[in-house]
Parts: structure tokens; sequence; C-alpha cells
């Protein structure tokens, strides 16, 4: 199979912040649906993955493997180029299904974020959709203190006060969420996303919080 160069462009969600946009698209997926024209697929076997790192990403269309870059620009994303294996997809089956994947991930010009999901969605402007939905998902619900109290970390600090039930005791968070931007005086309900950070400093947390939504505040 020939070499392929997919230029992709994406347009954020207009109320996303783009640090925040970045932050929630991180991660492994697997490609749960894909829709050109009049073709519906929901892959099994082989299942399509797409791998998203900061400016990097990655992936597996069915049969060959694809990486290049993600290039932010103002409120835009633009994927790619995009740069591909050559292995020879010999089952029609498979064919049909890389053909689709690139074809809809072609054809993209917008995502949206399901939540309930943790799904996105890339959407074309003629009905052509790929859902990706996170392979691995840590997601809890966080109630922040409307008050930072002093804490003690590499140097003076202040920490969020934070509990996951109404009953628990508030614990001191000694990171930050990214994406969350709390107001003093103002207690929060949030939903976040738990990451693994690999090979972290030994003075820094093995773990990242983003914000997925902001539940309630008051």
């Amino acid at each position: 199979m020939r070499k392929f160069i997919l230029p992709l462009a994406l347009a954020l969600l207009a109320a996303a912040p783009l640090a925040q946009a970045r932050s929630l698209l991180d991660g492994d997926y697997r490609i749960d649906r894909v829709v050109v024209g009049d073709t519906v697929l929901r892959p099994t076997d082989p299942v399509p993955t797409v791998n998203i790192q900061g400016d990097r990403i990655s992936g597996f269309s069915g049969c060959n493997r694809f990486m290049g870059q993600i290039r932010y620009m103002n409120s835009n994303v633009q994927i790619g180029p995009l740069a591909g294996t050559r292995m020879a997809c010999l089952e029609p089956s498979v064919q049909t299904l890389e053909t689709t994947v690139l074809d809809a991930l072609q054809a993209a010009k917008s995502f949206g974020l399901n939540q309930a999901q943790h799904a996105v969605v890339l959407r074309g402007s003629n009905g052509e959709a790929v859902t990706l939905v996170r392979e691995s998902e840590n997601v809890k619900v966080l109630e922040i203190a409307p008050q930072k109290v002093a804490c003690s970390g590499v140097g003076k600090m202040e920490c969020l006060q934070v509990r996951e039930t109404a009953d628990a005791p508030w614990t001191l968070l000694y990171q930050q969420i990214e994406g969350f931007e709390p107001q003093a005086g103002v207690s929060y309900r949030l939903r976040v996303r738990e990451d693994r950070v690999a090979n972290p400093p030994a003075d820094a947390p093995a773990t990242r919080l983003v914000l997925i939504e902001t539940l309630e505040s008051q």
C-alpha cells in the first residue's frame, strides 16, 4: 500500500480554552464508529486506534499505522500531514475499513465532546463522522472548598481542599487541575480525569488531573 499524506483540519469548540481542549484530547482511543456516505462501520476485528499526546498523534487505521503532528492555530486545530506504513491489506473487509477510516478523518472539520460516553466525535461537512472512545478512563467527581490553605511542598504554596463525598474530610491537593481556574470564595463540584504520568520527576506527582466539566459552583 502506498504511503499516504492526509491534511486534516479540525475546528475547536468556540467556548473551550485552547489549553483545556488539548488536555481533554490527550489519551488513547479506539475508533468506535465510522460514517462516510452510505457506509457505517462499527469496527470489531481489527479495531482502529488513535493516540494523542501533546503535539503528536498516531494510530492504527485497520491495516497500517499512521503518525504526525497536531498544530494549534488560534481557535483551529490541524492534524497532519500524517505519514503511514506500507503494509498490504489483502482482505477486502480490512481494505474497506482502512479506506473508510482515513476518508472520514480526512473529511473532519470539527469535533464535539460526548461527556457521558467519554468520547470525541469528529464531524465532516457532508455527514462524515468518527467516534473516538477512550480506551482507559479514570473519571471522578471532586468537591472543591471555597478557600485555598497554606501547605508545604517544594516551597511555600497554597493548596486546594478537596473531597470526593460530602461526608468525607477535606484533604490537600498538592497539584493543579488542568483547565480549572478557581475563584476565591467559590466552592465547586468538578468532574475530572486522572491520567498516569510516565516517568515523572522525583518531586512531581505520578498522575495529572484534567478538568472535564464544572458540575456546580456557588
